[in-house]
């Protein structure tokens, strides 16, 4: 990891202050206590819409770059991803995606621990898959055998992240083969929330791959999960669809 600059203008700890506080500012109680009903736990918000966050993220992207290096959009990440509010969280990881092209394979580990400690909703799992993720494996492929044991973890979040990470990916054709064989390992998973991930990157294979996409399907038939095949197919014509929910079907 790069070591920080000297003379930086503003300071790790006071940047986080200030954009927590600004975004404690903005909170929405209405539309906090109405974001609940995406989340089956309860899940601290304070209710700001999205492109409210991507705009005042962006700010801080284009005053801090100059300055900065990525140890310390590092160190606010890891200092925004220890308070409790969902926006405050995502904040950390949007204003680090904006250092991408100095990504290094250092961070690999960094995400590892963010994944298992910090990231405890799909939300947050998948905007940081989005944000960080993807532009990481895009510059650094060998972080492949990172995804490959993280499938296999025990933390939920980790495995859904190795899998949502290759969703941009996938759609433009790259990574097809990391796509599907991950997508193998998870095929008896029990949770609801893997289910929807896989059924989402298989269906983003199918934007690269269409062909490929419907033999994976044919040949683990009744081992898919029904709520992955269904996001799978989505996009297929409808006689198609209903074609397929016949064939994949278990015995």
């Amino acid at each position: 990891m790069t070591k920080a600059r000297t003379g930086a203008r503003i300071e790790v700890d006071q940047a986080a202050g200030l954009i927590t506080s600004k975004l404690q500012a903005l909170a929405d109680p209405r539309r906090a206590t109405s974001n609940q009903r995406f989340f089956k736990q309860p899940i601290p918000s304070l209710g700001i819409d999205a492109p409210t966050l991507r705009g005042l993220t962006r700010a801080w992207i284009q005053r801090l770059k100059r300055d900065w290096s990525l140890l310390q959009a590092c160190e606010l990440c890891e200092l925004l991803l220890r308070q409790p509010e969902l926006e405050v969280r995502a904040a950390g990881f949007l204003v680090l995606g904006g250092f991408s092209r100095v990504f290094d394979d250092g961070l690999w580990e960094r995400a590892e621990a963010w994944l298992d400690l910090r990231l405890d909703n799909w939300a947050l799992v998948d905007g940081f898959a989005s944000a960080v993720l993807s532009p990481l494996l895009k510059g650094h492929p060998d972080g492949v055998i990172h995804l490959r044991r993280w499938i296999r973890s025990e933390c939920l979040w980790t495995r859904r992240g190795a899998l949502v990470t290759l969703v941009p990916l996938a759609r433009r054709g790259e990574h097809l083969d990391l796509a599907f064989e991950l997508s193998e390992v998870v095929l008896g998973e029990k949770e609801d929330l893997m289910h929807k991930a896989l059924g989402w990157l298989l269906r983003e294979t199918g934007k690269g791959d269409s062909k490929r996409l419907r033999a994976f399907l044919l040949r683990h038939g009744g081992d898919i999960p029904r709520t992955s095949v269904r996001y799978a197919i989505e996009r297929f014509p409808e006689e198609e669809r209903k074609s397929f929910l016949v064939k994949t079907r278990g015995v």
